[in-house]
């Protein structure tokens, strides 16, 4: 049997009605025994309580911030890779001397994967543009797999034949 501790329940009823009489909520007056009475009431040396104010009512109000934030544009994208509007080459020779120099980089390492300065020292190839074929060989012609963050520590994407 659990103790009542703000009185009976007729007291507590009464409470509650004259709280709504007077337009307010009875756990507002306290006049209720709902988890705002469970929370009990801090001690003179604690920190005061902080009211959580729910996931819902957080996300809304990240929300409404981001909209009352100006957007700032995107700088344009700097020198460095980019494999837009490349579209799918077609296999041509190129390709094929990438990917034998992957499987000779490949049988060096026991089977495992190489990076992209090894494959394009192999190729003879200036290392942009071996990573681009790479790419190719990946994205269109599925013949390379990339292995991305599978090294620690992380020394880049490796490459190796699927």
């Amino acid at each position: 049997m659990s103790k009542k501790m703000e009185g009976n329940e007729v007291q507590r009823r009464r409470a509650a009605r004259e709280a709504r009489l007077a337009g307010d909520l009875p756990s507002a007056r306290k006049a209720t025994t709902g988890a705002s009475k469970q929370r009990g009431t801090p001690h003179a040396d604690a920190e005061p309580l902080v009211t959580h104010r729910g996931k819902q009512r957080e996300l809304a109000e990240e929300r409404d911030e981001r909209r009352r934030t100006p957007r700032v544009p995107l700088p344009p994208p700097g020198p460095g890779r980019s494999f837009r509007g490349r579209g799918h080459p077609a296999y041509g020779p190129e390709h094929a001397r990438v990917f034998t120099a992957l499987e000779v980089a490949e049988s060096r390492h026991g089977g495992e994967g190489a990076y992209a300065p090894e494959i394009a020292r192999t190729a003879g190839l200036p290392v942009d543009r071996t990573r681009g074929i790479l790419h190719d060989l990946a994205a269109t012609h599925h013949l390379v797999t990339e292995l991305q963050g599978v090294d620690r520590p992380d020394l880049g994407t490796r490459y190796e034949s699927a």
